[in-house]
C-alpha cells in the first residue's frame, strides 16, 4: 500500500496546481483567440440548410466548450405565403467535454435561449435522421404564446398566454418515427382573438370571407402527450372558463423529418349563453356554418388533418375518428338492460317471463270417502298414463243425486278448496262405485 508522505503530498500539489494553471491558460487562449466569425458563418449554414434565413449580431465565449451569440435574427423561407420573422434575444450552444474524451459515445450538445418573453433549454444527444440512438429533451418556461411563431398561422387568429412544457424522446434507431416519451404542457390565462383581427378558414363559404372573433377566455389550458413506437396520443389536453369549454383529442403519427408528421385529431367545444349574449353575429355563424358540427350533447365537432408542415382546413363534424359515438337520439344502454329479464334469446318484453307468485291459500281437508265395497286396486306406476274413466252404462238416479259415484271425480268439497293457481294434480286412482250413505235417524 501506498504511504503519504509530507514528500508525496508536495508532489501531487504541485501537479494538481500545474494543471489548474494549465486550463486556465486554455480557456484565456480559446476566448481570445477563437474563430468566433468562423462560428457565426458555421450556425447561418447550418440554419440554411433548415430552410432558415439566419442575421447574427455578435459571438463570443462562454463558460466551458461553447460559443454565444446575440441579436439573432431569423426568417422563415415557406414554399407559399409569407415568411414568419422573430428574433432571438440570446443563444448559448455548448459542448460536453467529456462526450468528447469518450471514444464511440454520441455527442452530447446543449442550447439555451433567452426568446418569445421566456427561456428554452435543449440537450440533445447523438443526431436524429443518423443511425444510431439519440435522445433530445426540451423544457421551455414563460412563454408567450403572441411571440412564438407558428401558433397564429395554425389557428389564423390571434393567441395570448403563458407556456410551459417538457419533452422528452428516446429513438434507439435515430428515427422519430421509432421514437418513445412523453410530452406534458400548462397555458396560463389563455385567450383566442381580440376583437379585431377576422378569423379565415379556407373551403367554407360563410367563414372564408372572415370573422371577427371576439375575445375568448380559455383559462388554464393543459394535457399529456404519451409516445409509443412514433404515435405521440392526446390525453386530457382540455380547458374550462367562463366563456366556454374546449377538449381536444386525437393522436399524431411521428415521421422523419418532423415537419412530415400526420396529424389526426377532433376538438370539442362549447360556448356558454353568456358569452354568446356578447357575440350575437358569432351565434348566428356557429349555426348556419356549424350546423353540421352540432353534436347532441350541444358541443361543436371539428376534425383536424394534415401535416405539421400543412395542415388542412378544419371540417365540422358529429364524428370523431378516434372514438366513434352513438348515433343521435338513440339512449344508450337500453338493449343492454332489457333483455336481461328472460332468458338469452329471448326478445325484451314489457312484462317479466318468469311465473308470479300467488298468494297461498289453504283450505279445510275434504271429508273422508265413503267406505268402498272392495279394496281398491293398487295404484299405477307414476310414469304410466292415467286409466282412462269406463263408459257410464246409462242413466243413473244414484249417479246424479251423488256425482261422486263416477270414477276418477273428486268429491265436490275438494274440488271448490282447489288453488287456482297451483298446478293441477294427478288424478286420483279409480274405485268401484259405492252405495250412497243412508241418512241416520235424529235422537230427540
Amino acid at each position: 500500500m501506498l504511504k503519504l508522505t509530507p514528500e508525496r503530498i508536495r508532489r501531487a500539489r504541485i501537479i494538481a496546481l500545474n494543471a489548474v494553471f494549465g486550463l486556465v491558460v486554455f480557456a484565456i487562449a480559446l476566448s481570445v483567440w477563437f474563430p468566433y466569425g468562423r462560428a457565426k458563418e458555421v450556425a447561418i449554414s447550418m440554419a440554411a440548410a433548415q430552410d432558415l434565413d439566419v442575421e447574427i449580431g455578435s459571438a463570443g465565449p462562454v463558460l466551458g466548450l461553447g460559443v454565444t451569440f446575440k441579436d439573432i435574427r431569423v426568417s422563415t423561407r415557406p414554399p407559399t405565403g409569407k415568411p414568419t420573422r422573430f428574433i432571438v434575444d440570446t443563444a448559448r450552444v455548448t459542448v460536453s467535454p467529456f462526450s468528447l474524451l469518450m471514444l464511440g459515445s454520441p455527442r452530447t450538445v446543449s442550447l439555451s435561449m433567452d426568446a418569445f418573453g421566456g427561456r428554452i433549454d435543449v440537450e440533445q444527444k447523438g443526431s436524429p435522421g443518423k443511425k444510431g440512438p439519440f435522445r433530445l429533451e426540451v423544457r421551455v418556461r414563460d412563454l408567450n404564446l403572441k411571440e412564438i411563431p407558428g401558433i397564429r398561422e395554425a389557428v389564423n387568429v390571434p393567441v395570448n398566454g403563458t407556456l410551459n412544457g417538457e419533452l422528452d424522446i428516446v429513438s434507439t434507431t435515430g428515427r422519430y418515427g421509432d421514437g418513445n416519451g412523453s410530452l406534458s404542457f400548462s397555458c396560463e390565462s389563455c385567450v383566442i382573438g381580440d376583437g379585431k383581427t377576422p378569423l379565415k378558414v379556407e373551403g367554407n363559404p360563410f367563414l372564408a370571407g372572415g370573422l371577427t372573433l371576439p375575445r375568448l377566455r380559455l383559462g388554464t389550458m393543459g394535457g399529456h402527450v404519451k409516445i409509443e413506437k412514433g404515435t405521440a396520443k392526446l390525453q386530457g389536453v382540455e380547458a374550462k372558463s367562463p366563456d366556454g369549454e374546449l377538449a381536444l383529442e386525437g393522436e399524431v403519427s411521428l415521421r422523419d423529418p418532423l415537419p412530415l408528421s400526420m396529424v389526426n385529431a377532433y376538438l370539442r367545444f362549447k360556448l356558454t349563453e353568456p358569452f354568446l349574449k356578447t357575440a350575437e353575429n358569432l351565434r348566428t355563424i356557429l349555426q348556419m356554418a356549424a350546423a353540421s358540427g352540432k353534436r347532441p350533447d350541444g358541443w361543436y365537432g371539428m376534425r383536424l388533418g394534415g401535416s405539421f408542415a400543412r395542415l388542412s382546413p378544419p371540417v365540422f363534424t358529429t364524428t370523431s375518428p378516434i372514438a366513434p359515438s352513438l348515433p343521435p337520439g338513440r339512449p344508450a344502454g337500453r338493449a343492454a338492460i332489457a333483455p336481461a329479464f328472460g332468458p338469452p334469446g329471448s326478445p325484451p318484453a314489457s312484462t317479466p317471463s318468469a311465473p308470479v307468485p300467488q298468494p297461498s291459500v289453504t283450505f279445510p281437508p275434504p271429508p273422508p270417502p265413503p267406505p268402498a265395497a272392495a279394496e281398491a286396486p293398487p295404484a299405477p306406476p307414476p310414469a304410466a298414463p292415467p286409466p282412462a274413466p269406463e263408459p257410464i252404462p246409462g242413466p243413473n238416479p244414484e249417479a246424479a243425486s251423488n256425482p261422486s259415484a263416477f270414477r276418477g271425480v273428486p268429491p265436490p268439497a275438494a274440488a271448490a278448496g282447489a288453488d287456482i293457481g297451483a298446478p293441477a294434480a294427478a288424478p286420483p286412482p279409480a274405485t268401484p262405485p259405492s252405495p250412497p250413505p243412508q241418512p241416520q235417524p235424529e235422537e230427540e
